[in-house]
């Protein structure tokens, strides 16, 4: 996270702030020789202001919501966590963190939570939006959390414990939203500190002057060369706990959008998560998404973030990356070709990675660098974005064997219309949520089909049935429903349409298969025609079955009265006679009851 201290206290210090202390103090030099405390005491007042700002924004920066978490006044787990590990490493003993009214909602010792500043100097750089360091004394007990009386005499520390205070204003779009206050206990480095000091004043006898400072301080003198690996020794343990740290977030991240991945329940669904996640996961490369069309001629384009844009289409030999089976990284090598899906010659740096799940390739992950992302900062960005790669494609392939076995448990495998199970579902959901909206339902049957399996055998009887199947799907459209019932019983929902529009509907379909011309075995099938029966919820039945029952019993009125022709529940029998153009009332009206039918059409 940060080196604001190490174990020995010493994480801040740099000989550069040594030196250039010393000769703008050159003046005060023969003070010093006798006080070098002022001295120390300036050195870590400096370093804080150097180093306090980078901390603060590296601690904001690892917290799940950033700077907002101090508007909301609330951490996660993760941050609680996150922050305890900080003041544990860098053995901060009292870590606080404060809103802008100067109220603690945080903090590692829970005495100090709710706790506001009451201190006039430093509630005075608060309300000022300035960072405030002071080299304070204060007795063991505080430090420790322990009653000193309960100590024994040699574990007592009578004279007290030098403690830098450092307080660390949270800026938001130049705004105040918080602070962050740390009390560390650094009474070792600064009697080590001080020691250092009046040995080189004693080395350095009775040279006066900054340029006599400056170059006492080159001598390899034991404890500069101590306080020089214990500076390492820090910056290597600060760069260890900002990578762990940030591979933490990565870590989590990644889970979530494995998490989230998992639950889509469709494409669309799935690539609003991915946008969503890699604006966090690499904020600093602009991205696009490509997946394979149905007919794997072409990567149709499916998603972009962070200003990246993506073509309806790439073709698969455009892209070296899908070409070679594996990442390509332009510009890595000497020898690079760019690949025929770049729109931009600008772009100069940029990743293809394909998105490989079950054996196949089943879509492309386009990465660009931002204008201001270094090529090494960008390469490392490399695995984390394969990682991705890896989760996004499973969770592609797997959504499509979903909606694939979806569709083969709803659809009739010989003509691709939905099955009887699709269509029972849908009433019933449609009778238990719209209870008061109207829908049709027209039954049919293919007139003497068994002629076409006992004269042409049963592959030209399926091919009439996919025939039939490929108009009624053509006849249908937006949230209507062609089914087959089994064999060559067949159906239509027609939801909020009136009775004499299906009847319509059903006649011009009856007209479409009549005109259909089918070959089998070089030769031309006799004409096709089939018989309708059409009901309507609620008028004719308020349950599924009703409604598909009184379909059916008007269907085999069709079929008694001739087949070809449509016949509707109503109010009684009329049929249609072609050859005078007039309606007709049947001689069955009376024997029907209350299933009053309606023919039309009997011959065209």
């Amino acid at each position: 996270m940060t080196d604001l201290k190490t174990k020995s206290g010493l994480g801040r210090f740099n000989l550069r702030w040594l030196a250039v202390g010393a000769t703008l103090t050159s003046g005060l030099f023969l003070g010093w020789r006798f006080a070098p405390e002022p001295l120390a005491q300036h050195m870590f007042a400096q370093m804080a202001n150097v180093e306090g700002a980078p901390f603060a924004a590296r601690l904001v920066g690892a917290l799940d919501a950033r700077s907002d978490t101090f508007v909301a006044r609330q951490v996660t787990p993760s941050d609680k966590e996150a922050l305890l590990v900080v003041a544990a490493t860098e053995e901060i003993y009292k870590l606080i963190l404060r809103d802008k009214s100067g109220k603690a909602f945080w903090s590692n010792r829970a005495s100090e939570i709710g706790n506001t500043v009451q201190t006039s100097l430093l509630s005075k750089a608060m309300q000022s939006g300035q960072s405030h360091f002071e080299h304070i004394h204060a007795p063991q007990s505080d430090v420790t959390g322990i009653d000193i009386s309960t100590l024994s005499v040699d574990a007592k520390d009578h004279d007290g414990r030098d403690i830098s205070h450092h307080v660390l204003p949270v800026l938001a779009d130049g705004n105040l939203v918080g602070y962050i206050e740390m009390y560390t206990d650094v009474t070792a480095i600064n009697n080590a500190f001080i020691a250092t000091i009046r040995g080189i004043f004693a080395a350095l006898g009775g040279l006066i002057g900054g340029v006599g400072l400056a170059v006492a301080l080159r001598i390899r003198h034991a404890g500069v060369e101590k306080l020089v690996a214990t500076k390492e020794h820090a910056e290597a343990k600060h760069s260890f706990l900002s990578e762990q740290l940030r591979l933490g977030r990565e870590v989590k991240l990644l889970g979530e959008l494995n998490e989230w991945l998992q639950s889509s329940k469709s494409l669309d669904e799935l690539f609003y998560m991915v946008t969503r996640f890699m604006t966090h996961l690499l904020p600093s490369s602009a991205g696009s998404i490509y997946v394979y069309s149905n007919s794997r001629d072409v990567l149709d384009g499916a998603s972009s973030w962070n200003g990246g844009c993506h073509r309806a289409h790439i073709h698969p030999e455009d892209c070296w990356g899908l070409r070679r089976g594996r990442t390509y990284s332009f510009a890595e090598g000497e020898v690079q070709f760019r690949c025929g899906h770049m729109h931009e010659e600008e772009v100069t740096n940029y990743i293809c990675i394909p998105f490989l799940a079950h054996g196949e390739t089943v879509g492309l992950m386009h990465l660009e660098a931002h204008p201001n992302v270094t090529s090494e900062d960008f390469a490392m960005q490399k695995k984390l974005a394969q990682m991705c790669a890896e989760q996004i494609s499973l969770a592609i392939a797997n959504v499509r064997m979903r909606d694939e076995l979806h569709h083969q448990a709803i659809r009739d495998v010989l003509t691709g219309l939905f099955n009887r199970r699709h269509l029972m579902d849908t009433l019933r959901r449609r009778i238990e949520t719209r209870r008061a909206d109207p829908f049709s339902i027209i039954s049919i049957d293919v007139d003497y089909f068994k002629k076409f399996n006992d004269n042409y055998g049963h592959d030209a009887g399926d091919l009439v049935l996919r025939s039939i199947g490929e108009a009624m799907n053509t006849s249908v459209n937006g949230s209507e429903i062609a089914c087959r019932m089994g064999g060559e019983e067949l159906m239509i929902l027609l939801p909020d349409v009136t009775l004499e529009t299906a009847m319509a509907r059903a006649d011009a379909l009856r007209l479409t298969i009549a005109a259909l011309k089918v070959r089998y075995a070089e030769k031309d099938l006799p004409q096709i025609t089939i018989s309708i029966g059409v009901s309507q919820f609620p008028l004719h039945g308020t349950t599924p079955q009703d409604v598909i029952r009184t379909a059916d019993e008007a269907l085999y009125i069709a079929k008694d009265s001739g087949r070809n022709q449509v016949v509707a529940a109503g109010s009684g029998i009329k049929a249609f006679d072609p050859t005078s153009d007039t309606w007709r009332r049947d001689a069955q009206d009376t024997a029907m009851g209350d299933i009053a039918l309606k023919i039309t059409s009997l011959a065209s």
